[in-house]
């Protein structure tokens, strides 16, 4: 297979970034249409985790020190992910004795800030109105509301305050008390269970757009209760059900981490049909199939029983896809997901123009590619790896609004003609 770049990785890379003429220039990134982006928030509370001691001086058997023990278990090993943490008095402890910094959460909320700050468009899901979650809403990110399309400052507050989730970030070699992290990560912490978020002005709007956008994410049944699962996959896929059959090419699905293989098997028998693409962390692979260490095979096992067009997988430092449509275009929308969390990782926010720093490396790709088994293809890319990011916050996200934003670039109309913004 011929790819879209030739030459060495970072050859590829700038010629994807030129901002004269490539993919990602302002003038490509002008003709991109509408991104449908549910269907889950929150406000996160960020904490460096070099600044915990109080937690590390909490008494072991206290929940405050149970916390900071899982904590460190998880830095110790490299290991980010989600947890759910039974202590109802947690948020208020951490935020009276650590002083988070608070930004906004949720997987669709992420891709859609992503988006704007590129001058793409994108409509996110958003029951929780309250004042706290809407000083997290960045200025360019829309929201439904009576039919139409209004950007944050447009949105009257109301309804009640939901606690934050608390996310705990580590940077390799620096240390957290004694402990030295082998790896920059972060832990997410909730403390309940927030659900999805069931925005019927969203759900509305977003039918009668479904057949002039580009293309639909859709995530966060993890913050359901495990026992809610089934019932909210089925609203969730009734959703992209009726997207799909008002002709929307690419509706993804971003998997998350569950506190079961149980409710992940619930959510997927729920999801055959109704969704045509599926993403997930390497590490979220392995805990449904911990032998997927060259993950080609069961990318394909899963594609096969969900009916879906392709299946990707982001690590921290490659990233791979398996899909029936044009390789070349996978390609690219892998190093554009790739190109975009990485500038991320470099500046800690996302950014209007997508660069590649210095200091980034290029590992080589763990496994053969391109691969072709029947009607699949298998491809993969070396992502621009920046060893000591300034967040690790979001970067999954950003790899998926990257991917959207490239397989959504052909869609049959130009939606920019559809807003009607407020």
């Amino acid at each position: 297979m011929q790819g879209i770049f030739t030459g060495s990785w970072a050859d590829r890379y700038a010629a994807l970034t030129d901002p004269r003429s490539g993919p990602l220039s302002a003038s490509a990134l002008s003709r991109s249409g509408l991104v449908l982006c549910g269907i889950s928030a929150c406000v996160d509370a960020r904490i460096d985790m070099r600044d915990i001691q109080p937690l590390l001086d909490a008494p072991e058997a206290s929940p405050a020190g149970e916390l900071a023990s899982l904590l460190l278990s998880r830095a110790a090993r490299g290991i980010g992910g989600e947890v759910r943490f039974e202590w109802s008095q947690g948020p208020a402890w951490l935020r009276e004795r650590l002083e988070p910094r608070y930004a906004l959460g949720g997987t669709g909320p992420q891709a859609a800030w992503v988006l704007s700050r590129l001058g793409v468009p994108a409509l996110i899901a958003l029951e929780d109105r309250h004042e706290q979650m809407l000083r997290q809403i960045p200025s360019g990110v829309l929201l439904a509301e009576g039919g139409v399309m209004k950007t944050v400052d447009a949105i009257r507050p109301a309804g009640p305050h939901i606690p934050e989730i608390f996310i705990f970030e580590y940077t390799a070699g620096q240390p957290i008390g004694t402990l030295v992290p082998p790896r920059s990560s972060r832990v997410i912490v909730r403390f309940c269970d927030r659900g999805i978020q069931r925005d019927a002005d969203f759900e509305a709007l977003s039918r009668q757009l479904a057949s002039s956008a580009a293309t639909g994410l859709l995530s966060g049944l993890n913050d359901e209760a495990v026992e809610n699962v089934g019932t909210a996959s089925r609203h969730v896929f009734e959703l992209s059900r009726a997207w799909k059959a008002a002709g929307l090419k690419t509706i993804h699905f971003e998997l998350a981490g569950y506190a079961s293989l149980a409710a992940v098997e619930e959510l997927l028998a729920q999801a055959k049909g109704t969704i045509t693409s599926l993403g997930m962390s390497h590490s979220e692979l392995l805990a449904m199939d911990p032998s997927a260490q060259s993950p080609r095979e069961a990318m394909m096992a899963l594609a096969e029983r969900l009916d879906l067009e392709r299946v990707c997988v982001h690590a921290d430092t490659w990233a791979a896809a398996i899909t029936i449509n044009d390789p070349r275009e996978e390609e690219l929308a892998l190093m554009t997901g790739c190109a975009i969390a990485s500038s991320r990782a470099a500046t800690g926010a996302p950014a209007e123009i997508i660069t590649t720093a210095p200091e980034v490396q290029f590992h080589t790709v763990p496994f053969e590619m391109p691969v072709r088994k029947g009607r699949w293809s298998f491809v993969a890319c070396a992502s621009p790896y920046v060893e000591k990011p300034a967040t690790t916050l979001g970067l999954g996200d950003s790899f998926t609004a990257g991917c959207l934003l490239m397989l959504g670039r052909h869609s049959r109309a130009d939606t920019r003609t559809a807003l009607k913004q407020a």
